[in-house]
Order: structure tokens, then C-alpha cells, then sequence
């Protein structure tokens, strides 16, 4: 029996039991509540990086349902505002 593709653990290392769904701090690989802006943009560039290498893959429609979902924490990470709720 096969097992189910699992882009969250292969591809950034994010256990099952993390994945439901992972919080943007998990997606990004910080710890939890990290403000430096700098800290923040480099993690969720280095994952968006790595996951952009299976864009044209069999998984490209994943990928890019990883992309957002990276780019949407990235954006939230670093709004005071968003951060906050």
C-alpha cells in the first residue's frame, strides 16, 4: 500500500500531527511568536525557495498551494496588525 504525499513533512519537514493545519510560525519553521522582521523574511524565503523547486513537477499543484499558504504567513509574520489577531 502506498502512502498519501505528505508536502508538509517531505518538503518542510512538518510532522503529521503538526499539520492541521500548521500555524504560520510552523509553515515558516520559527518559533512561536518571533518579531524580527529580518528573522521572518529569510525563513519564509528560504522555504519558498525550496518549494518553488517542485513547481514543475508532478506536485506543481501542490507547490503552489504550499507557496500561498508560505506567502500568506510571511505577510501575516510581518503586519503588526495581522500578527496580533
Amino acid at each position: 500500500m502506498s502512502e498519501q504525499f505528505d508536502p508538509y513533512r517531505k518538503w518542510l519537514g512538518i510532522p503529521p500531527e503538526e499539520t492541521a493545519p500548521p500555524h504560520h510560525y510552523r509553515l515558516l519553521g520559527l518559533a512561536i511568536y518571533e518579531d524580527d522582521p529580518d528573522v521572518i523574511e529569510s525563513a519564509a524565503d528560504q522555504r519558498m525557495a525550496h518549494v518553488r523547486t517542485f513547481q514543475s513537477g508532478r506536485f506543481s499543484q501542490i507547490s503552489q498551494r504550499i507557496l500561498n499558504e508560505l506567502a500568506t504567513a510571511k505577510v501575516c509574520l510581518l503586519s503588526t496588525e495581522n500578527k496580533a489577531k
